[in-house]
């Protein structure tokens, strides 16, 4: 699939308002990077701020159709797993005012745009806060075979290009000696 400069641009505008109007609101858990280009996996990392007085002890991260979570990063004191499309981390406690960054990797298989992904922070008095993390689906990244017709074309021109200078230069050396 392609998409032209004018709905890339589109995407970019629409994804930068979303980000600005949602931060406020879900500035809690945040994803970096932001972005994930279609049909291709990438590793997002999710920071997460323990905001309470108790211990976290549980992060659960739930993507929607079309983003699947392919594998759930180590982190240092947590048991990361991924069952039916959900990465969860227990068995570790984060302090108060603390922050842990918990690492997936995700498959985009859906048109750009933005997604939202649910984040759950579990606590030790059984509490459990949800917030909401958008991530920006770019256009998917060009093969080099599909660039190589612009290549073959920019190196006709090249060639041509040198070529008429090597004419030119050839030819007033030509009518100097005369």
């Amino acid at each position: 699939m392609r998409c032209s400069g004018w709905s890339s641009l589109a995407i970019s505008v629409c994804s930068a308002v979303a980000l600005v109007v949602a931060a406020p609101a879900a500035a809690h858990v945040v994803a970096s990077p932001t972005f994930l280009a279609s049909q291709s996996s990438e590793s997002i990392g999710f920071e997460a701020p323990n905001e309470r007085d108790d211990p976290m002890t549980s992060f659960t991260l739930s993507a929607p159709d079309g983003i699947d979570i392919q594998h759930a990063h180590p982190v240092d004191g947590w048991n990361g797993t991924v069952e039916d499309g959900v990465a969860k981390w227990t068995g570790g406690s984060l302090a108060a005012s603390a922050t842990a960054t918990f690492g997936v990797t995700l498959k985009a298989d859906v048109e750009p745009g933005v997604v939202t992904l649910q984040a759950r922070q579990g606590y030790d008095s059984g509490a459990i806060v949800e917030w909401p993390v958008s991530l920006t689906v770019t256009p998917p990244e060009q093969s080099p075979s599909e660039n190589l017709a612009l290549a073959g074309v920019v190196g006709f021109i090249g060639v041509l290009v040198v070529g008429a200078v090597v004419l030119l230069a050839f030819r007033r050396r030509t009518l100097q000696e005369k």
